[in-house]
């Protein structure tokens, strides 16, 4: 639980382009997004928080904040064990 702590305070930033579809994303390192991954990678940034992320998920979808938190930490492991981000 301490891990996932210290990610919501941490900020992603985008590594690779994207060309983005209807129902989600290529990377151009190959990875396939689907639409809410896309939208997390998306708001990758050096200047937002993982907790500020959860923030605009929650604002856009209709979701729980213990969901929301869950899952997008999750997305955001995945992407980092990708190589698709990294932590400013």
């Amino acid at each position: 639980m301490r891990e996932n702590t210290n990610i919501l305070k941490a900020r992603p930033t985008k590594i690779w382009e994207f060309r983005e579809y209807p129902k989600g994303s290529l990377l151009e390192s190959g990875i396939v997004l689907n639409e809410t991954a896309t939208f997390i990678y998306k708001l990758c940034s050096a200047d937002r928080k993982v907790s500020e992320i959860i923030e605009i998920i929650l604002e856009n979808y209709e979701v729980n904040s213990e969901k929301a938190k869950i899952d997008t930490v999750n997305c955001i492991k995945e992407l980092f064990n990708a190589n698709a981000i990294k932590f400013k």
